[in-house]
């Protein structure tokens, strides 16, 4: 790490000595990138706003290389902070924007707000909270339940893999299918293995948590 963390700044270095719109900053900038993102030391979370936040730092990177201070933090502590930052907007934007979709609804006696009934959270609604301790459950994966529970002896198509690609994006099974390359007969029973295998790990968490009760799960029926 070390020796990462010096080579990034001797590039830092080199590349602050060419004029800005040149070729060799460029590249020597070029190589940083690759660098950082190969090292996979970067911050990271899975969600839907991620990869524009990340742009969003290459082009603060790449645009204000003169403002790292090599004095105070590594290149991708540097990186990191901004990164870091681009997210808080980008959640908190999020959450105005969900604030304003659970408007207050009008009755005849009264006006009422539908999240009345949660118990609240000084600092964040409580539904992104829930939202967001599943989503760390689900990427931590503490037990390592997610990983080991596989679609056909997969282990590269696991609940975990399935469960960030369906939330928050929603990703397609379509493109799920085609990225894995399934067979159409993998394909059609890759969401049934979802919904009999994955979900019930994901609503044991909620259980635990308290954030459902267990009779909100509708019980399967016998047989006759």
């Amino acid at each position: 790490m070390d020796d990462l963390n010096d080579l990034l700044r001797q590039l830092v270095a080199e590349a602050r000595t060419y004029p800005p719109e040149s070729v060799d900053r460029r590249q020597k900038l070029n190589k940083i990138i690759r660098l950082v993102t190969k090292s996979g030391k970067l911050w990271k979370e899975y969600s839907d706003y991620y990869n524009d936040a990340v742009q969003q730092m290459w082009e603060y990177c790449c645009q204000n290389l003169e403002e790292y201070d090599p004095e105070l933090a590594s290149v991708i502590t540097w990186l990191d902070n901004y990164l870091k930052k681009r997210l808080r907007n980008f959640r908190d934007r999020k959450y105005r924007e969900f604030n304003r979709q659970a408007s207050p609804l009008q009755t005849d006696e009264q006006i009422f707000d539908p999240l009345d009934r949660v118990p609240a959270n000084p600092d964040i609604n409580p539904i992104l909270e829930i939202w967001h301790k599943t989503l760390e459950w689900v990427q931590a994966d503490p037990e390592g339940e997610l990983q080991k529970t596989c679609f056909r002896n997969r282990p590269e198509i696991n609940c975990q893999v399935l469960f960030l690609k369906r939330f928050p994006t929603e990703t397609p099974w379509s493109e799920i299918a085609a990225e894995f390359s399934l067979t159409a007969a993998e394909a059609k029973d890759l969401p049934k293995f979802y919904n009999r295998r994955c979900l019930p790990l994901v609503r044991n968490f909620g259980i635990a948590q308290g954030y459902i009760e267990e009779t909100d799960i509708p019980k399967k029926r016998k047989k006759s």
